[in-house]
């Protein structure tokens, strides 16, 4: 079998903006890792136990004000951003927004009994920096979305490298202001990369203004809603159990648990980045749903399963450079969450398909049930950190067990087109004749493209059942590839322009492209079997 067909396929799938954004992602998220990793070590050898597992609490805190102030936006701006139309106010509304109710939330938090013990770190200099560090993290994840919205991920990992690398130094830095100075260490990374991702979208064009602006938000606030909803109840189990784990087991008990988490978090990120990748190439790329959902799983099979699996086996000596007592305490539920993390890896694939289909409510009663089970049995039942671990890996089973159940039902609805989800069809052909009277004929131009299209697709469905070719499949690649390049230029500053590919003369270049690929294999056939016609002509 030669070689070179296995080749061009690899080199098409490389070639692909959803291949080069997620491996762009992992990268971030190795180096990000990598940084934190260190940084984690050195913050274990050089403040006690109880001010590791104190900071480890105020942090989870941190990160729950976090998706409060979110509104849903890590799901939906993946979603409308791509196709927005008025993109510049959205992102400063958003912005706003998210920059306003962070410190309000915070201070919230603050006041509720859950906090009072945190503030042993350092009393009202720790509120302080609770404040700061929960906002500007909260600007920074918002940033990133935006960066990964538009398909910049490579940007995202450059940006952050400076960031990432100040997690490393800063343990021993902030010593010297006592037990407070490790909660500050472990969020030190947020102020540099808020300013780096500001600056850099201001570079690529983006004016920076306070707005408010409720007409931006059309179209996309019920859905925001819902996964705001969704996300909220989704993120109480990894950002609650560290405080119930603190009430029941102590400060002790929850730096072993905080370090098992941190290090099995690395792992569950992996998938998370592969569909973060994913989600804003599905929700612009409607007919080839099916064919970016493959190439998402076989990232997830060639990355993630054996990462897991070389974590659970080399899982003590991940945890000896913290100390042996952390081995000797942490272990058991390193592994537990490991297994836990093969199954939320392929949870991801069905989130997807929930995603687009815009099936918020069913996604808010999934992540219902998975806080119940984990929250429910972490604060009656688990005593120490290995049941801890036992009741995550039941929550992620229930979990799996109603993402399957959900995503069969919403593709069964559609008559199991993915193209379909979210009435993305019907959607994007309103969208080219709303700028049409009723009563008024079709541009002869447009007109022709649409007619020529339907054609093709239907003899694509007769071709397929002989034999695949993807011809459409690699047109839409080529000009997707050709898009984003125009894009990075300097005179792409006009983010009108990104949509040009579906104006008539875009939509005449897809066809030029398929019949040029049909025409290559229709040749193709007739020397390879003299003498037999195409099966579909």
């Amino acid at each position: 079998m030669s070689a070179i067909p296995f080749l061009n396929r690899a080199r098409t799938y490389t070639a692909d903006s959803l291949f080069r954004n997620a491996m762009s992602l992992v990268l971030n998220l190795a180096i990000k890792s990598g940084c934190g990793y260190g940084g984690l070590v050195l913050l274990t050898h050089v403040y006690s136990v109880q001010a590791v597992g104190l900071s480890a609490a105020a942090m989870s805190a941190s990160s729950l004000v976090v998706g409060f102030t979110q509104f849903g936006t890590d799901y939906s701006l993946p979603r409308y951003l791509p196709t927005s139309k008025n993109r510049e106010a959205l992102i400063n509304t958003l912005h706003t927004g998210i920059m306003l109710s962070t410190p309000v939330v915070s201070v919230i938090f603050l006041l509720l009994p859950a906090a009072h013990k945190m503030f042993s770190l350092g009393g009202w200099l720790f509120a302080a920096a609770f404040i700061m560090i929960s906002t500007l993290q909260a600007g920074v994840t918002f940033l990133g979305l935006v960066m990964s919205s538009d398909r910049a991920s490579a940007t995202l990992t450059t940006i952050n490298i400076i960031p990432n690398a100040a997690t490393v130094v800063a343990p021993p830095v902030f010593t010297v202001l006592g037990n407070v100075g490790s909660f500050l260490a472990r969020g030190i990374t947020h102020p540099f990369s808020y300013a780096a991702t500001a600056i850099t979208l201001a570079r690529r064009g983006h004016r920076f203004r306070p707005a408010l602006r409720v007409d931006a938000l059309r179209g996309m606030v019920r859905f925001s809603l819902g996964m705001y909803a969704a996300s909220t109840i989704g993120g109480l189990p990894p950002l609650l159990i560290p405080i119930i784990v603190l009430s029941r087991l102590g400060a002790d008990g929850t730096a072993y648990w905080s370090i098992a988490y941190t290090v099995a978090t690395l792992f569950y990120l992996l998938p998370s980045m592969i569909t973060r990748a994913l989600m804003p190439e599905i929700s612009s790329r409607p007919a080839e749903r099916k064919l970016l959902l493959r190439k998402a799983a076989l990232l997830i099979l060639a990355l993630v399963f054996p990462a897991l699996i070389i974590a659970y086996v080399f899982a003590p000596i991940a945890l000896v450079v913290f100390g042996h007592k952390y081995v000797a305490s942490a272990l058991v539920a390193l592994r537990w969450l490991i297994a836990a993390g093969f199954i939320s890896a392929i949870n991801y694939l069905p989130g997807a398909i929930l995603f687009l289909a815009k099936k918020s409510g069913a996604i808010v009663v999934i992540n219902v049930v998975n806080a119940a089970i984990v929250l429910a049995l972490g604060a009656v039942w688990a005593v120490d950190p290995r049941e801890m671990a036992i009741t995550w890996f039941a929550g992620t089973v229930a979990n799996m067990a109603l993402f399957g159940l959900y995503a069969f039902l919403a593709l069964r609805q559609v008559g199991y087109r993915l193209a379909a989800l979210g009435g993305d069809q019907h959607s994007r052909v309103s969208t080219a004749t709303d700028s049409f009277p009723a009563d008024a004929p079709m541009p002869a131009a447009l007109q022709e493209a649409f007619n020529v299209l339907y054609d093709i697709a239907a003899r694509q469905r007769r071709a397929e059942r002989a034999r695949t070719t993807g011809s459409l499949t690699r047109a839409f690649d080529v000009l997707s590839m050709i898009a984003e390049q125009q894009q990075r230029g300097p005179v792409m500053r006009d983010p009108s322009q990104y949509n040009q590919m579906t104006q008539p003369h875009g939509l005449f270049s897809v066809l030029m492209l398929q019949e040029a690929e049909r025409g290559r294999f229709g040749r193709d056939d007739d020397r390879d079997h003299p003498g037999q016609k195409a099966a579909v002509r």
